[in-house]
């Protein structure tokens, strides 16, 4: 495991006052201003335990973790809590950005209260993706894209999605429905993430019942339809399926643990999402929200420790400094593969969602 002590200990001592350990992350309680209290929810391996123990130690602020699996329950809670929020950290894809927005959930960032700032990789500095009507809303993390997967030991080399509907696999493939179906109208030639449909609901909804049946009728091809990335990862490993498409992290987690799958963009492209930590509005303890924050910039270990845990590419700077070879593999892919990965957008969310969840449904009841 990593040590955090001497790549932070002096840093964090400047960030915050206070002494002494506290007790392990445990649930948030109800909102209300805390002394020395930071509230997070953020995904499963998301935040490393050494980091939150050290920074405990350094600070006297009390880390609570909240785990959440979908964006959608962690928008839901902020819009139920209102004005009064449980929560003073969010966990938000950049796509996602603009409902939080609108529903003022979320604080613009303060990046002059971060003196950390500039160690984040310059690809990620002005991440487009977390920057609205000229103020940023997040604090770059773990970016990651939606994967073809597959057993090296059983399958052949495909620079193709076509290999997810090849006979040679029926049965033996996997795929979130919901990921997929965008994935397979990129495969047939039509947007996926619906930005060129924006009021065009006629050629979406064509686009959409397109890649639909297809998907029914491939039916056959699929092993199981999955929802987890623990889910994948486990019948890859267990030879259940020999060809998936994943989320990268799952993925090169497997690689770095030295299984035999390979990860890549095939031809046709695929979509990518960059995991930023957000500050609520109304944040109950925003002060130390930004003390958080601050800490977990200060050394490129705490990024590779986090790449470590998700497997997700970290968005700090000299995170590859850190990471053995077999590690900086699993995340890296060749140039013309990485040009292949197109980042979500958030124009026309509300209609790509409708017309995606009632297709996913539909693939599922056929």
């Amino acid at each position: 495991m990593t040590d955090f002590t001497q790549t932070r200990r002096s840093t964090l001592k400047l960030l915050a006052a206070g002494t002494g350990i506290l007790a392990a992350p445990s649930i948030i309680r109800p909102a209300f201003a805390q002394e020395k209290v930071v509230n997070i929810t953020t995904y499963d391996k998301f935040v490393p335990q050494e980091f939150i123990d050290q920074f405990q130690k350094d600070t006297g602020i009390e880390v609570r973790i909240r785990l959440t699996d979908d964006q959608g329950k962690q928008y839901n809670l902020l819009s139920a809590e209102g004005s009064a929020p449980s929560t003073d950290i969010v966990t938000v894809t950049g796509h996602r950005l603009s409902q939080f927005i609108k529903g003022k959930l979320l604080a613009p960032l303060d990046t002059a209260r971060l003196k950390n700032w500039g160690n984040l990789a310059s690809a990620y500095k002005g991440a487009p993706q977390l920057t609205i009507d000229g103020s940023t809303y997040g604090l770059p993390l773990l970016a990651g894209f939606e994967g073809l997967v597959r057993n090296t030991e059983y399958t052949k080399a495909s620079d193709s999605w076509s290999i997810m509907f090849d006979e040679e696999y029926k049965g033996l493939t996997t795929y979130i429905i919901s990921d997929f179906l965008s994935i397979a109208m990129l495969y047939q030639g039509n947007d996926g993430d619906y930005v060129t449909y924006e009021g065009k609901p006629e050629e979406a909804q064509a686009a959409t019942d397109k890649a639909r049946d297809f998907l029914i009728e491939q039916k056959g091809q699929v092993r199981k339809y999955y929802d987890a990335g623990s889910e994948v990862q486990q019948m890859l490993v267990n030879e259940d399926a020999y060809v998936a498409q994943a989320w990268s992290g799952p993925a090169a987690k497997l690689i770095m643990d030295g299984h035999p799958v390979e990860l890549t963009v095939p031809k046709e492209g695929t979509y990518g999402f960059l995991y930023s930590f957000n500050v609520v509005n109304n944040a109950p303890n925003a002060e130390a929200a930004y003390t958080f924050l601050d800490a977990i910039l200060s050394s490129p270990e705490i990024g590779a420790a986090m790449t470590r845990q998700s497997g997700f590419s970290s968005a700090f700077a000299g995170v590859e400094n850190v990471l053995n070879e077999r590690e900086r593999a699993a995340n890296a892919l060749p140039p013309e593969q990485m040009e292949r990965i197109k980042f979500f957008s958030s124009v026309n969310r509300d209609m790509k969602n409708d017309m995606i969840d009632k297709a996913a449904a539909e693939i599922k009841a056929a």
